[in-house]
């Protein structure tokens, strides 16, 4: 049989064997999770400095005269008129008691007027 002396040895020595394969192993997943890190936070740099990038497009892009003249070449709309500006109060709306439906074409203001006043 294996004395105690023996015994005792090739436990330490089995125990010092787990303990550096285990430290062995634990610094690669170490160092495999800083490379991982640093990817990341290339990654962020990146993501910040394009979304700064974004920011001055957009700016750009939003500059009012720049779309004041975008408007005026590919729009062609009207300027609004005064007597097109109405209280909201004064829409008629089809779910209040006796509510009408104005078409959309071929009535003038005075009408319009005479109809909200009905409405009330």
């Amino acid at each position: 049989m294996i004395n105690t002396k023996t015994a005792i040895t090739i436990l330490w020595f089995t125990l010092t064997c787990v303990i550096c394969f285990g430290s062995f192993v634990l610094k690669n997943q170490v160092h495999d999770l800083e490379t991982e890190l640093s990817k990341i936070n290339n990654n962020i740099q990146k993501d910040v400095k394009t979304i700064h990038i974004l920011k001055a497009e957009w700016s750009h892009l939003n500059n009012p005269a720049r779309l004041k003249k975008l408007a005026a070449e590919h729009i062609s709309l009207n300027k609004v008129r005064a007597e097109q500006i109405i209280n909201y109060s004064a829409l008629p709306f089809q779910y209040e008691n006796g509510g009408i439906d104005i078409p959309a074409s071929g009535i003038n203001n005075k009408e319009y007027k005479k109809l909200v006043k009905a409405e009330r």
